[in-house]
């Protein structure tokens, strides 16, 4: 009976092994760091606001030439600025593989949800003096007329007390989806595939968030700029209005349907646990997208991708 017992044992633990060690498909979980993505600091980013006009009755400013009565926002002095782009901690996501596809060994398709932030301001007019001794004949443009004053509020959440996963400054999202066909380079020992080293690529695709930027304003704020403000108006009715300046963050966090494809190169290693159908993974992507992820910003998009996990062999 021990010996019947013993047996018995033995079959068990030689199904567990060879079904932990050659499972047909299994799930992951990761957390990613992704280097693809940098802007530069853009200061004073001049927003010619078209239909936005101010008017100079009121201001003491004295006979101005001909057509300066109002100021209108393609000549206004309205700056964006973005600065301090840098990753944030959150990024991660799931993977479902298949192992057994002849020919290429395996197929599995893996998703990456990542946030990063940076600081978006905007610089807008409060005053303006009118410069001594212009020659009218000369003037052209406002500038050439007046000194302009002016005051920055930050377009954050911080600001606005819209935090949320530790961001504090404008946010930017990225949901990735990617399709890879894999072949195993290594496979040890033989029998029991521990250890397997794999290569492979695939079609990658893209969602985020656009970056903070004038067609962004425009579209939240809509036809609040078509009005005609005074100075004083345009700061306490436009710009130190909270609740159109939350307009703009939300128009951002709501805007991430526009898909960008690409391609990906692949480098990977799988170590899986002897009898349980536990795994650790980690993943190298090389990332090569088609088009701009930002028509108007440039925001890099080439560049590694590395994804650290664990899986579920079955």
């Amino acid at each position: 009976m021990a010996l019947l017992r013993r047996g018995f044992f033995v079959v068990l633990l030689t199904c567990a092994l060879f079904s932990s060690s050659f499972g047909i498909a299994g799930v992951g979980i990761h957390w990613g760091n992704d280097f693809t993505l940098r802007m530069e600091d853009v200061k004073q980013e001049w927003l010619g606001f078209e239909s936005l006009t101010i008017d100079t009755a009121g201001l003491g400013l004295g006979l101005l030439p001909a057509g300066m009565a109002d100021i209108s926002g393609k000549d206004l002095p309205i700056f964006l600025s973005r600065t301090d782009w840098q990753r944030s901690l959150l990024n991660g996501g799931l993977k479902v593989y298949v192992d057994v596809i002849p020919f290429i060994d395996a197929i599995e398709l893996s998703t990456n949800f990542g946030l990063w932030q940076y600081k978006g301001s905007i610089s807008y007019p409060t005053g303006l003096t009118m410069k001594n001794n212009v020659n009218y004949t000369d003037v052209r443009n406002p500038e050439d007329l007046f000194t302009v004053d002016y005051d920055t509020i930050p377009l954050t959440l911080e600001e606005y007390d819209m935090g949320f996963a530790g961001l504090r400054e404008t946010p930017y999202m990225k949901l990735q989806f990617d399709l890879t066909v894999r072949k195993y380079i290594v496979q040890f020992p033989k029998t029991l595939k521990v250890l397997r080293l794999y290569g492979g690529g695939g079609f990658s695709l893209n969602f985020a968030t656009p970056v903070l930027h004038r067609a962004i304003i425009e579209e939240a704020l809509g036809t609040t700029l078509e009005k005609a403000f005074t100075l004083e108006g345009l700061d306490a009715d436009l710009f130190s209005n909270d609740e159109l300046m939350k307009e703009i963050l939300k128009e951002i966090l709501g805007s991430m349907m526009t898909p960008h494809f690409g391609l990906h190169i692949d480098l990977g290693v799988m170590l899986k646990i002897p009898v349980m159908p536990l795994g650790f993974y980690v993943d190298g992507k090389f990332l090569i997208p088609f088009d701009d992820m930002d028509p108007n910003v440039d925001l890099g998009g080439f560049g590694i991708l590395l994804n650290s996990g664990i899986c579920l062999s079955f």
